[in-house]
């Protein structure tokens, strides 16, 4: 169970979702729970609440969650961040704990797995919800050698082309300039050894980012 008074930073851009799971840990134990609406939001707040947890949102407007994992572990080393997303592919997780989370949950199991996550990593233990962590176990795929060499914003920017995504949506959904995502794309695009957006589609969906 999570510790009597333990302190929990929740982020995630819609506050119904935000009151839901604020609903079942408060309901659950005697945690202190704060929220926050973005990365950005997160990581000013960060220093004058000093969570014992953070559970943050992947997909968010902005920053984004993958981002602000990697500016919150990069100015609070210690910062114990609990990642919570709809997309539950091994390159999203792989990415993820080589930046320093100690968990990620996908949004369908959360309602099932969220204390039990959150109680795992206060007690300094890694956890996975068993939908993702199946997949990770899922051979013939080598995550490490090829979207790791991306850069977070590159790896994002990746995800929403291969989504389908134009570029002036995706610059407006991350606050960039048309002219920065596309610099971005043509930048993943040579780190891939990828020519074309058929080519882009084809390797996210053999990489398991997205469905075919």
């Amino acid at each position: 169970m999570i510790g009597r008074d333990a302190k929990i930073l929740l982020v995630d851009d819609h506050a119904v979702v935000r009151a839901g799971f604020r609903y079942l840990l408060e309901s659950r134990s005697d945690c202190r729970v704060s929220e926050a609406s973005s990365s950005e939001e997160a990581y000013q707040a960060y220093g004058e609440i000093e969570p014992d947890i953070v559970v943050l949102d992947v997909s968010m407007p902005g920053m984004g969650g993958i981002e602000g994992l990697r500016r919150l572990r990069s100015r609070y080393p210690d910062a114990r961040v609990l990642l919570l997303s709809m997309y539950d592919d091994p390159a999203f997780v792989a990415r993820a704990v080589k930046m320093g989370a100690m968990g990620y949950i996908s949004k369908n199991s959360a309602a099932d797995s969220l204390v039990a996550a959150i109680s795992a990593v206060l007690a300094g233990k890694q956890y996975f919800s068993d939908d993702i962590a199946g997949q990770m176990g899922s051979e013939n795929r080598d995550y490490d050698s090829d979207t790791l060499a991306l850069s977070t914003r590159e790896f994002e920017i990746f995800r929403l082309l291969a989504e389908g995504r134009s570029v002036s949506a995706i610059a407006e959904d991350l606050n960039l300039s048309p002219k920065t995502v596309s610099n971005h794309r043509s930048r993943l695009m040579e780190k891939l050894n990828l020519k074309t957006t058929a080519e882009l589609v084809h390797f996210a969906i053999r990489q398991g980012i997205v469905a075919a």
